[in-house]
């Protein structure tokens, strides 16, 4: 994945009232699985994040590889889940790093979404996009494997529900691609969520 950084970072997005207590589970689950749906479209995303935390200036936050990885941990469905918290600077860095990389991923995400409509209106062979659908089975494969492999055991969901879980993230991923990114996937965060 080729990184194109254009715009300043900007981290101006602010914790409603209600979440004085710091970071609930739910959003810490949520931003942990729209990163291991980037691992799963890109395998060297890993890399690529950790080249972007030092281009966006995020070292302050997120100062190393052990650093990045205890962030992940803090998803309490994780393995070696740390039983901590993500304080507000953290989530804001980790929104700030998965916005960047979908606005990278925009036309790889609206192929893999548009083909899975396709699959469900059932006109991939007369379209012969059977290489498309490929492509977002591959996706499907990774990212079930990635969460099976990080996410304790047994599985908190089934083989069917972590693919819906997969197929979910691309359409959050899509929406916090464009300008407005940041923003949208900032607020998304805190709907349902419980302070």
């Amino acid at each position: 994945m080729q990184l194109n950084i254009s715009a300043p970072v900007n981290l101006d997005l602010h914790v409603p009232k209600d979440f004085v207590r710091g970071c609930p589970r739910s959003i810490r689950m949520d931003i942990d699985h729209l990163l291991l749906a980037i691992e799963a479209l890109d395998l060297e995303a890993v890399e690529v994040i950790l080249v972007l935390i030092e281009q966006l200036g995020l070292e302050k936050t997120i100062p190393s590889r052990v650093a990045f990885w205890r962030l992940r941990n803090t998803n309490p469905l994780r393995r070696n889940y740390q039983r901590a918290s993500l304080s507000w600077d953290e989530l804001k860095a980790l929104v700030k790093i998965v916005c960047t990389i979908a606005k990278q991923l925009d036309t790889g995400l609206r192929l893999l979404l548009s083909t899975d409509r396709q699959i469900s209106e059932g006109k991939i062979e007369a379209l012969g996009l059977q290489q498309n659908q490929g492509f977002l089975e591959n996706y499907i494969d990774r990212f079930t494997s990635l969460y099976i492999g990080r996410m304790r055991s047994p599985s908190p969901l089934n083989k069917q529900e972590i693919r819906e879980l997969a197929l979910q993230l691309l359409t959050r991923l899509l929406l916090c691609s464009g300008i407005a990114g940041e923003y949208r996937l900032w607020n998304s965060l805190f709907d349902g969520a419980i302070a």
